[in-house]
């Protein structure tokens, strides 16, 4: 799978773009604040119908404008597709399939499965459990359909419940019970793939960061419920209902739901300490990378085509050990964009990419890469 090109129009800094794109390698270089990452996140919504810098919509459209596009197009296994979404300011986007109108976004799901790799991922260790969260719900999303009913039917029930412990209305807590079922029941689902998924990022994040530091470093991911329950489905419903009895007068006082998925978090730690306690700088740095490359590693497993990979602006934050060993992964997935401001950055990549150089919104490409043979074009 590959994006072969890819349109903007008044999306961030840029009026209207067209750009052709390697199936490989693809390199944006550039002074800061010039519209590199804008190219990264546009590819991004299209993957996840949402921007990797937790923006507003209205954030993406060009200032003084009300509406904003960016279209791909993009080669399967099966065959080509062009995925659109619409931005209209204050009134949401809308998404098209092969210039079919779409009812739900959640139709883009999948298509594009895609990791992106920023400077912001320090904050998935040193950041507050939501982050976390979120990466593990972004995954899961990309790979299964089901799991976003179960997380879109959580959430609504959570954001009822919290509405109905806030209002304090009389008849306040024989009406609590309904949305308690609900609770339960969707987020044991969320609750136990989460878990599964977290045990395989932490594996495979394991065996990345071991390959780097020559054993010398064990990383682990541990999923951290707020409700302790078994293994199964069934006993983490039992767990978060009972949970959500025993809590129900603590709830009503404060006037928010304190049991359930919502609360969990993913602990990470190398050789058995604490990374956002004890971790130095680069081994933080190093952990968050070793876990993104642990989901790019799920993903084209799940998914059965190598994910998108989108690289911004990280290589001057890594030794050059850590370089090398970073874009060497990366040459073992699928098609791939890098930003950066110098091409020192990266020397081990430049001689087999497409290398583009952007200024104040305009992007000109000053190398085309190698040729693209037809074994690589129909991955």
């Amino acid at each position: 799978m590959s994006v072969l090109s890819l349109r903007l129009v008044r999306f961030r800094n840029y009026p209207k773009l067209e750009v052709g794109l390697h199936p490989r390698l693809n390199l944006f270089l550039g002074a800061n604040a010039q519209g590199k990452t804008n190219i990264l996140e546009a590819l991004y919504c299209l993957s996840t119908t949402r921007s990797f810098r937790s923006a507003a919509d209205d954030e993406l459209i060009a200032f003084g404008q009300d509406e904003a596009a960016v279209e791909a197009e993009v080669e399967h296994p099966a065959g080509r597709e062009v995925l659109r979404l619409e931005y209209y300011r204050h009134q949401g986007k809308g998404l098209s399939l092969d210039g079919k109108k779409q009812k739900k976004l959640s139709s883009l799901l999948g298509r594009l499965p895609s990791v992106v790799f920023s400077p912001d991922d320090l904050f998935l260790v040193k950041g507050a459990p939501v982050l976390r969260r979120r990466l593990l719900d972004v995954t899961l999303l990309q790979m299964d359909p089901v799991y976003l009913v179960h997380l879109q039917q959580y959430e609504r029930s959570l954001k009822q419940r919290n509405a109905l412990l806030k209002s304090r209305a009389s008849g306040l807590e024989s009406q609590l019970p309904v949305w308690d079922e609900a609770l339960a029941r969707h987020g044991a689902f969320l609750q136990k793939r989460r878990g599964e998924l977290a045990a395989e990022l932490s594996d495979r994040s394991g065996r990345a960061l071991e390959d780097l530091t020559g054993g010398a470093e064990r990383f682990e991911a541990a999923y951290a419920p707020q409700v302790k329950a078994g293994a199964d489905e069934d006993s983490i419903r039992s767990a978060i209902l009972e949970a959500l009895r025993a809590g129900r007068r603590d709830e009503m006082v404060r006037g928010t739901t304190l049991n359930g998925p919502h609360r969990d978090d993913v602990r990470l730690s190398v050789n058995g300490k604490p990374l956002r306690k004890y971790g130095s700088q680069g081994q933080m740095r190093t952990g968050a990378l070793a876990v993104k490359l642990a989901q790019l590693e799920i993903l084209a497993g799940a998914c059965r085509v190598p994910p998108l990979v989108l690289f911004d602006d990280v290589m001057a934050e890594l030794d050059e050990k850590r370089q090398a060993f970073f874009l060497e992964r990366l040459k073992r997935g699928g098609q791939a964009l890098l930003t950066g401001t110098s091409e020192n950055d990266f020397a081990a990549a430049r001689g087999g990419a497409r290398v583009f150089r952007v200024a104040e919104g305009a992007v000109t490409m000053v190398d085309a890469g190698p040729p693209v043979s037809a074994r690589v074009a129909a991955q």
